[in-house]
């Protein structure tokens, strides 16, 4: 179907109307097969593909249809499909009789007031008494009145606020409204923020699942007028719910809306229904629990003066378990409420805000390293070495767990800071603590001596890296380092594995040898547990006294038991021949001297007479 004629929509006008406005004046016989012309159904909402059909049609763009029918995300508050008159047609007698077409907020099911004629729409034909029909014609009833001939009744204040609200229309009506809605558009939620308010104040009893339509009229109307008045009827219903309920939940007396309207409707509109909530609830409640609100905005609490345990354990940081415990206990100034069974617990301010001061001027042990800029083992180190002083619980506030004072931390900081020397040292000889370790040649006996030495100041700092936070940014001169203990080199050690490794032996054996005394020994501690090492010293005193067996009978290509055989009739008796579990010998040691004197011919004879050992 070609147009007859080509029209553009009204700033106001819905789709629906436009489309009905442009059927009427191209002769079409209905709305329905105007857009049957187009291959395209009559319905609430089209899809982008149908909008561009009719937008071709029609000659117009497609965002000019778009912004004009429901949709569930709609920054207008009048298309939202949830609220939309799904039958019949609302009209006003002298909107209608000025310009015929379709307003947008004629299809809202709470828009029952024109704001520009203060007077109520109309629904019903006077003359015939029937509903109006969305697919007849636009200003005459189906049996021919027009709808301007019907009576204008003059509204209400209060359907003259809502209608002027969510048209976003300046009204005298919305001055009785809180300042921010007095003036300029409502957020899209409005309504369901209201049909919120209104399902807690009602006082009637509701249908279970979704709200029929007088039900959501009801709920809407009654939420909308909670807010006339401002602040009045909003803390008059807030007082009158609060005593006609008992118990110290803000929830079982309240209901749970409050935490909706903090967590859903968080448009800045909506700001002022929040701070009249939380004010008549800081001067009024009597419940002994906590707001809940505080779990939104700690700045809820700022007029309060007694606190819950949970209320201060949030703006100290700690569980409200320890709170109760404090105060119960007497540890820390509180309150100590008994109902029934139940104990309720409340704390001063003044006194929660003593206890967080306490708790900032200390630090746990992540916290040092972190701002000391070292790793746990250097940290660990730097405590050995007697940095920092670990305050026990005795020396602490009350409810403080951290073991550090934070200026002592700082203080280290600057005095070692304090105590860079730039020297002309080359930066290969650079080393920062975290290098002070037996990776770069220093004796895990001497760091701790090194390290004492610097928080002495006895080695000063020759450089320092700025953008290292802390003290890992300070550079140390590693020969002056190595020269703390140039004087006393350690003699070399090896562990157990690494003389096994080098030599051959059994570990076992070795560890029988050290146990038995014949192999000269000490432990140290190796990353928090104790090893055996053996000196250089004592390796070489034991090589030069005994000789192991089975190194003999490995140089002579035989077995231990036919060497040590060969060498009993000769008086060599084993210094040490010790026993595993299955009976055999391992780790069978001789004496050198026994094997130098069988070498000597005399001695032979002298042996030779001597039993053989089985």
């Amino acid at each position: 179907m070609s147009l007859i004629v080509r029209l553009q929509p009204h700033s106001d006008e819905s789709l629906h109307g436009f489309l009905r406005r442009v059927s009427e004046r191209n002769l079409a016989p209905s709305l329905k097969a105007f857009l049957a012309s187009f291959g395209v159904k009559s319905r609430l909402a089209y899809s982008d593909t149908e909008l561009a059909r009719l937008a071709e049609m029609l000659h117009l763009d497609a965002a000019q249809l778009a912004v004009r029918q429901p949709a569930p995300d709609s920054c207008n508050v009048m298309l939202r499909p949830k609220y939309q008159i799904r039958e019949g047609y609302k009209v006003c007698p002298r909107c209608i009789a000025q310009h015929p077409y379709q307003r947008i907020g004629w299809g809202h099911v709470l828009m029952t007031a024109c704001p520009h004629h203060d007077i109520q729409l109309v629904s019903s034909c006077v003359a015939c008494n029937q509903g109006f029909n969305a697919l007849g014609q636009l200003d005459r009833c189906d049996c021919g009145q027009p709808y301007a001939q019907n009576t204008g009744v003059t509204a209400s204040e209060q359907t003259l606020a809502l209608s002027a609200l969510m048209l976003g229309v300046e009204h005298p009506a919305r001055h009785s409204l809180p300042p921010a809605w007095r003036s300029g558009v409502p957020p899209a939620d409005l309504v369901d923020l209201l049909c919120l308010l209104g399902k807690q104040f009602t006082g009637q009893s509701r249908s279970r699942g979704k709200s029929t339509a007088d039900e959501m009229m009801v709920e809407a109307h009654t939420g909308f007028g909670l807010l006339l008045q401002w602040p009045t009827r909003f803390d008059e219903a807030l007082r009158s719910r609060l005593a006609s309920t008992e118990g110290p939940g803000l929830a079982k007396r309240l209901g749970g809306w409050y935490r909706e309207l903090h967590q859903r409707y968080t448009d800045p509109a909506y700001d002022c229904i929040r701070q009249a909530l939380v004010q008549h609830l800081t001067h009024n409640f009597d419940g002994h629990l906590n707001l809940r609100l505080s779990t939104i905005d700690p700045q809820h609490l700022k007029d309060k003066c007694w606190l819950t345990s949970e209320e201060a354990g949030r703006l100290i940081g700690i569980g409200s378990q320890l709170i109760r415990s404090a105060v119960t206990t007497g540890e820390v100034r509180g309150k100590v409420t008994v109902n029934g069974k139940n104990r309720f617990v409340s704390i001063h301010r003044d006194v929660v805000e003593k206890v967080r001061q306490d708790r900032l001027q200390y630090l746990t042990a992540t916290e040092v390293r972190r701002r000391l800029g070292v790793s746990k083992v250097v940290f660990e180190k730097l405590m050995q070495s007697g940095a920092l002083d670990r305050k026990t619980k005795a020396q602490r506030p009350s409810l403080v767990s951290a073991e550090f004072l934070a200026v002592d931390v700082d203080t280290l900081v600057k005095r070692l800071h304090k105590g860079v020397q730039s020297r002309a040292v080359d930066e290969s000889a650079w080393v920062g603590l975290q290098g002070i370790s037996s990776k770069n040649g220093i004796p895990d006996t001497h760091i701790c001596q090194v390290l004492q030495k610097i928080l002495h100041q006895e080695i000063l700092p020759v450089a320092v890296i700025a953008e290292v936070p802390g003290i890992a940014g300070l550079r140390y001169n590693m020969d002056e380092i190595k020269g703390c203990f140039a004087e006393e080199q350690l003699e070399p050690v090896l562990s157990i594995t690494q003389l096994a490794r080098l030599r051959g032996w059994k570990h076992e054996s070795i560890k029988e040898w050290i146990e038995t005394g014949f192999l000269k020994a000490h432990r140290e501690s190796v990353n928090g547990k104790l090893h055996w090492v053996i000196p250089l010293s004592g390796l070489l005193e034991f090589t030069s006294e005994f000789a192991v067996l089975a190194d003999l009978a490995r140089r002579n290509d035989t077995k231990s038991i036919w060497m040590l055989r060969g060498l009993v009739p000769g008086g060599v008796e084993p210094a040490l021949a010790p026993r595993t579990g299955q009976g055999t010998r391992r780790g069978v040691l001789l004496r050198i001297d026994d094997l130098v004197r069988a070498a000597q011919p005399s001695k032979r004879e002298r042996f030779s007479t001597s039993p053989v050992l089985p």
